[in-house]
């Protein structure tokens, strides 16, 4: 899958680096979002592309902060679900992703304080609701 040092190889990383910050721009909602949530996103762009070999790059919709913690949703054609990110080192990781939302049981499983789970729940929870009032 890697490429040979010369043109090609050079169109792919370039490619790789501009999809991540396309698609944030296309994406509804997400283009006025904080440098914060676009580091978010693109950690999680970055984990489907390098980890689980997607054919679709997905799009990032609602991301809720809290405590070094992030939990942003995503669609990626017909499928949508959660990523669990991480600040480690100054650069968000993913932690988990699924098809399935997140509840506080699932991301103190996966190591999130409860406090946090909970605040990053209620914030996923907000924002969902304003979606829905806004549209």
């Amino acid at each position: 899958m890697g490429c040979i040092v010369g043109k090609q190889c050079w169109m792919k990383s370039v490619f790789l680096a501009l999809v991540p910050a396309l698609l944030l721009a296309l994406t509804p909602g997400v283009w006025a979002a904080s440098s914060t949530d676009g580091q978010i996103a693109k950690a999680v762009v970055d984990y489907a592309i390098n980890v689980q070999h997607r054919q679709l790059i997905p799009a990032i919709g609602r991301v809720a902060v809290a405590g070094g913690y992030a939990v942003a949703g995503w669609t990626s054609g017909a499928n949508n679900g959660e990523s669990l990110v991480r600040r480690v080192h100054g650069a968000w990781r993913v932690v988990a992703a699924g098809t399935m939302a997140f509840e506080t049981r699932d991301l103190v499983r996966d190591g999130v304080p409860a406090a946090t789970a909970k605040a990053l729940i209620a914030k996923l929870a907000a924002l969902e609701r304003s979606q829905t009032e806004a549209g």
